[in-house]
């Protein structure tokens, strides 16, 4: 046995060798007890037989350490999030005075043995959608996930992923670094602990797993300072550069997630998961109905815009207009439904100067136009009252999006765009 301040440590406390309970011992009458499968710093979880269902169960005894938590507020994270990602748990009790939690086994292999090579455009889309999901689920319940990780997420025989946050310590909550990678959480500036933190931490996890999914590997791969440094302050691969196989738009969610500022990352994992939906169901997608057009003269700001707007819904089609000659020439030649401009914009035709020649367009569809960024009140008040502005800050992405799906309710499948319009 190992000693602890020079005092052997019974069995079933968290030092000792000795297990408080020994192969085929029977619990509650039900449960017979057969291989050890890890200790955690809450307790120890062992296969068993459940002897009524004849099946194959976890379960999971506290140390017998005073101070100990329960295992109630594990064994409810597992069981109110109704996903596959996590396990299913069938009960509590107590044995010989120690508390336990009984749970579905799953066994497997971790994801990140997995990824000896890049996984196919299909199978990564699906994999990141199922992840993604379940993540949006926890949240739903108020449930953080903590480190997302090909260490931390384990794939069963037919292919079902659990994360080890939701599998009752069957699988490791956090990978060989033992902690959060998060930007926020490495500089110092949230504590990992931080409720009001977790949804962008997990948000951040998400943008790693992602880039591990599609190229076999993490973000960040070198040990010790390197990579903690690269986590913190380095800009990540872009998906687009070593993956040109996958959609574009893509790659700027991933991008998006991979925000070292947790403020400019996007709002929530479900907000995340409808604009993966959308880039999934536009590659299945022949018909366009919502006709949107970016006037921006900045090229990489533009391309932005563009891929934003995509992953907003799949039925929108964008073309971008550098200049507002050749927006004017597209508002008349398409008659897009929203047009977004930029404020800043200038040459023959400003951004002013456009939403006037637009207003004077005789159509029954008026596009509805849109400026970003900062306008001086002396000068807002000459544009028509019914644009709105969206001012250019961290929250600009999230609402360019609800402008593009708030125009897609209104107006479902109004009509079917011009031939002219590529995008």
């Amino acid at each position: 046995m190992r000693k602890s301040a020079g005092i052997t440590a019974p069995p079933g406390f968290r030092d000792s060798e000795e297990s408080a309970l020994g192969v085929g011992e029977v619990v509650a009458s039900t449960y017979a007890i057969k291989d050890e499968l890890a200790r955690t710093e809450t307790g120890v979880v062992f296969e068993a037989r459940d002897l009524i269902f004849d099946r194959a169960v976890a379960i999971k005894f506290a140390w017998r350490d005073p101070g100990t938590p329960s295992l109630l507020a594990e064994a409810r994270r597992c069981a109110n999030v109704r996903d596959p990602c996590s396990v299913s748990i069938y009960g509590m009790g107590n044995h010989n005075g120690i508390e336990y939690a009984v749970g579905e086994l799953v066994e497997g292999t971790l994801l990140a043995d997995l990824l000896l090579r890049p996984l196919a455009h299909d199978d990564f889309l699906h994999k990141l959608r199922t992840l993604i999901a379940a993540v949006g689920r926890a949240h739903e319940c108020g449930i953080a996930i903590g480190d997302i990780s090909g260490s931390t997420i384990l794939v069963d025989p037919t292919g079902r992923m659990v994360l080890g946050r939701l599998s009752l310590s069957q699988i490791p909550a956090f990978g060989p670094h033992g902690q959060l990678l998060a930007p926020e959480v490495l500089r110092g500036e949230v504590e990992a602990a931080d409720p009001a933190a977790a949804e962008a931490i997990d948000l951040y996890g998400l943008g790693c797993v992602a880039v591990e999914l599609a190229c076999g590997r993490a973000p960040f791969t070198d040990d010790g300072h390197d990579l903690l440094q690269g986590h913190a302050y380095e800009p990540p691969p872009r998906l687009s550069d070593i993956r040109p196989d996958l959609p574009g738009e893509l790659a700027d969610l991933v991008e998006w997630l991979l925000a070292k500022n947790p403020a400019a990352r996007p709002s929530t994992a479900q907000d995340v998961l409808a604009q993966l939906d959308a880039v999934i169901e536009r590659l299945g997608t022949k018909g366009r109905t919502i006709r949107v057009l970016v006037v921006e003269d900045d090229t990489a700001r533009a391309r932005w815009l563009w891929s934003l707007v995509r992953r907003a819904d799949a039925s929108v089609v964008v073309e971008i207009a550098s200049e507002g000659t050749d927006a004017a020439h597209k508002l008349n030649r398409d008659r897009p439904d929203l047009v977004f401009i930029d404020a800043s914009m200038r040459g023959v035709m400003n951004a002013l100067e456009l939403c006037m020649y637009a207003r004077g367009l005789e159509d029954e569809h008026a596009s509805q136009l849109v400026v970003i960024g900062e306008v001086a009140e002396r000068e807002r008040a000459m544009f028509d009252s019914s644009i709105p502005f969206i001012a250019d800050s961290l929250g600009l992405a999230n609402a360019v999006i609800a402008r593009v799906r708030m125009l897609a309710r209104e107006a479902p499948r109004r009509r079917k765009p011009r031939s002219t319009i590529s995008g």
